[in-house]
């Protein structure tokens, strides 16, 4: 069988330029293993992980407004979830019957060349490729990690993880064990978090970072790298530790989940193609998608640059306008315009160049910042912590970056986006009418101070 383009991988990465590619008439051959659309972020990442978090939030709120104690049933909320998850499986299947220069193959991929690959022993070929295979969770080994689970078996469609103890052990400290945390927390369960060195969200701005951290209430406990974990008896799990000292500590709990970071996942065959692959295991891509291979673009998570489904969307469309273009590069992603949110309750957000990165490249800038504390929606919500900061080019100012931490950050980010992807100004955003009561008009009440 012959197709003009075959995409591995039918998340993010993979279907939105599929779709795009088909619409101009490409005959496209889209392959995943799970026979679904959407990926890892459908099947146990950021759709599921952020119903749970939306209830949680509900849960929140309806306890700091109305005073009220909810008890919660998980297993009632993963059935929701799943309900979340379905609802959108049968939403891309519908998609899938409104292209019909798709051809969706539920299988596992394995590359023989640049142009052709290899379905359950039957072979396809195609003039371009798009790998976008993702990436799953990192399970360390150590004595005691088989009594570990991961979030994608806290998430994952379908799991029969319905209950969850009392005391639940969250080991790692980057954005996926702070949101876990997050959302256990608010639901009621008494949770640790285990950090190997002495920060959290290594890589986000301090200033973020430390403005966060207070507002989450959350036990953390640092300097402790995870040793070993002994099953005590059924549901209960003994987890040792080193402390700061040296010693060895231990904490009881009856579910210990592993946040230690995720890794790309390769499709069988890729060393058959001679792929640039970095340290980390990522196929190496330009601003284009290209890998050092012409025909070959790699979007999403295996590439390494963005691992977040919005990124990998953008990806899928840059690639699949670069095919068009005949693989003279058209379309360039500017990964600095693309939002960032810890889903935390309450969350965080950032987007563009922070302070640490424009002092790095010596550009002056002004910043101006806003209290939530004088929102109207903030105040509505009982939810006065937090503080959006705006970035601008000193002169010009044209919209650097921003960051916000409280109410509504992850949509607020979006227009932040927007500006810096645009290049507007100040002035710009200062003479826009958001929306009233919106936590958007921060922006603008922002932008108002340097204008």
């Amino acid at each position: 069988m012959k197709f003009d383009v075959i995409i591995i991988g039918a998340g993010g990465g993979g279907y939105p330029g599929a779709f795009r590619l088909a619409r101009s008439g490409y005959k496209v051959a889209l392959i995943d293993p799970k026979g679904e659309l959407g990926g890892n972020c459908l099947f146990s990442g950021c759709i599921p992980s952020k119903t749970v978090r939306e209830i949680a939030q509900m849960v929140w709120r309806v306890k700091r407004i109305l005073k009220t104690d909810i008890k919660t049933d998980f297993s009632l909320i993963q059935d929701y979830k799943d309900k979340v998850q379905e609802t959108r499986f049968l939403q891309h299947r519908e998609e899938l019957k409104e292209n019909p220069n798709v051809t969706f193959f539920k299988a596992k991929a394995k590359i023989k060349d640049n142009q052709r690959v290899i379905l359950d022993g039957n072979e396809i070929e195609g003039k371009y490729m798009v790998i976008a295979t993702g990436s799953e969770p990192i399970r360390p080994n150590f004595p005691g990690s088989q009594y570990c689970i991961t979030s994608d078996d806290l998430f994952g469609y379908k799991t029969p993880l319905r209950k969850l103890p009392e005391k639940i052990i969250i080991v790692g400290g980057g954005y996926i064990a702070l949101e876990t945390a997050s959302i256990l927390l608010t639901l009621g369960y008494d949770v640790t978090v285990l950090v190997r060195g002495d920060k959290v969200l290594k890589g986000f701005e301090p200033e973020i970072v430390s403005t966060l951290l207070p507002l989450l209430n959350l036990k953390i406990m640092y300097n402790s790298p995870l040793l070993e974990v002994k099953k005590v008896k059924e549901d209960e799990y003994e987890v040792i530790y080193a402390s700061k000292d040296g010693s060895k500590k231990s904490l009881n709990a009856g579910l210990v989940m592993l946040a230690t970071g995720r890794k790309p996942v390769l499709p069988e065959g890729v060393e058959n193609i001679g792929l640039s692959i970095d340290v980390k295991g990522h196929i190496v891509v330009d601003e284009a998608m290209r890998t050092n291979i012409p025909n070959v673009y790699a979007t999403g998570d295996v590439n390494g640059k963005a691992p977040f489904f919005h990124a990998a969307v953008r990806m899928s469309m840059a690639a699949a306008y670069n095919i068009m273009a005949g693989s003279s590069p058209t379309d360039f992603v500017d990964f600095k315009s693309i939002p960032v949110t810890i889903f935390t309750i309450p969350p965080a957000a950032y987007v563009g160049f922070m302070p640490s990165d424009l002092k790095r490249l010596g550009i002056p800038y002004v910043e101006a910042s806003y209290d939530m504390k004088r929102d109207a929606m903030a105040q509505m919500y009982d939810e006065m912590e937090g503080v959006v900061k705006l970035y601008f080019e000193r002169g010009s100012l044209r919209v650097l970056g921003g960051w916000v931490v409280g109410v509504h950050a992850g949509y607020i980010i979006n227009e932040i986006g927007q500006a810096v992807a645009n290049g507007l100004t100040a002035r710009d955003l200062a003479n826009f009418a958001d929306q009233h009561p919106a936590t958007n008009e921060l922006i603008a009440y922002t932008a108002r101070k340097v204008v």
